[in-house]
């Protein structure tokens, strides 16, 4: 429980985790690796206190503090130490010792499998989870691949059934399962909801902040191979069987102008005092979950913490922040979790530099 300490800025170090995809050279460049290359590690996790699912090392997918005094000391178990003080006494009231949402950095050179993941009802049933795992994706940018330009799948088009997508899933009809679903070409600055049980996949070439609930769930509907890895049935029902599994998808089908309607999210920008532009990415109009700001500054930005705890990652130019008479320098692909506080934290820009960087929320983010 909250002793009373005072919190501060917390620098994180990367945590590159390997998924079943390929991908990542662009999230090199981002965070300055060289030689960039397209690996198995294509996503980042940001400030994360949530493991990766069935990995070998179960630290996997939680980060380590930075900042010297604390260097190597995993975020979970420093938030464990005052969990009331650090994530806000309403926050722990309901979510424990959970941040209550998950931030990546995805980087694909391939398709991601087509996949689904369970509802927070279904969450609590097969998993006992209190989290199922709707998400939402602001696309940083992308690259050709073979030619392609960045694009994603989701939903399923008019006369989709479970027994038709079924029967596709077991006789593994690829080219029908992707054509069951919406094809869309993204660009930077897309912002796409996708709720729990909807089909989807990130498409090849696509460089993506997602902002999740905070499990690692997933549904494939493709088998997977590739030279020296075999992967068990799990990778794809996750330990609960294929009715279940099947059980979890959302059967409801779109038109092309109903599956932007229900998953699109437009993000008008607010113009700030101090040279600042605020733009909504997700909030409290489009989920419950989770939100999540972008911030671009010349001059400086504040940011009033007093009743939660928020992430931040930089996406461009470099500047600090100042908190509790401390300064902490920040630059592109840094990651910073700034814990519920009295003080204000004040982001600057470098002279003459734009500063822009993604804010995330946990649910509720007003709650008193």
């Amino acid at each position: 429980m909250n002793d009373n300490r005072t919190h501060s800025v917390l620098m994180m170090k990367p945590m590159r985790v390997e998924r079943t995809y390929t991908g990542g050279m662009l999230l090199d460049r981002w965070q300055g690796k060289e030689p960039a290359a397209d690996g198995l590690m294509p996503e980042e996790w940001v400030a994360s206190s949530t493991p990766s699912r069935y990995a070998p090392d179960p630290t996997t997918g939680l980060s380590r503090i930075a900042n010297a005094e604390l260097e190597d000391i995993l975020l979970k178990d420093y938030i464990s130490e005052d969990p009331a003080g650090i994530l806000g006494e309403s926050h722990y009231r309901v979510y424990g010792e959970n941040q209550g949402f998950l931030t990546k950095i995805i980087d694909s050179d391939k398709r991601l499998n087509i996949q689904t993941h369970p509802d927070r009802t279904q969450s609590k049933i097969l998993f006992n989870s209190d989290f199922g795992k709707s998400e939402a994706w602001y696309v940083m940018g992308g690259r050709k691949i073979d030619g392609e330009e960045p694009y994603i799948l989701m939903g399923f088009k008019p006369g989709m059934t479970r027994e038709r997508w079924e029967e596709l899933v077991e006789r593994q009809d690829i080219r029908g399962l992707e054509e069951s679903l919406h094809k869309v070409p993204v660009r930077e600055g897309d912002v796409f909801f996708i709720p729990s049980g909807m089909p989807h996949a990130i498409g090849s070439g696509c460089m993506i902040a997602e902002i999740q609930e905070p499990t690692d769930i997933t549904f494939r509907v493709e088998k997977i191979s590739r030279p020296g890895k075999t992967y068990g049935e799990e990778t794809y029902h996750q330990g609960i069987g294929y009715e279940r599994m099947f059980d979890c998808f959302d059967y409801s089908s779109y038109t092309e102008e109903g599956i932007l309607e229900k998953t699109r999210i437009s993000h008008p920008e607010r113009k700030l005092e101090n040279q600042t532009i605020l733009t909504p990415i997700v909030n409290a109009e489009h989920t419950s979950f989770f939100a999540m700001d972008r911030i671009r500054t010349e001059g400086r930005w504040r940011l009033e913490n007093r009743n939660a705890f928020a992430v931040a990652v930089i996406l461009e130019g470099s500047g600090r922040i100042c908190h509790q008479g401390e300064q902490f320098r920040i630059c592109r692909s840094r990651e910073i979790f700034l814990p519920c506080s009295q003080e204000p934290y004040e982001f600057f820009s470098d002279e003459g530099k734009t500063l822009s960087f993604l804010v995330c929320y946990p649910p509720e983010r007003n709650t008193e």
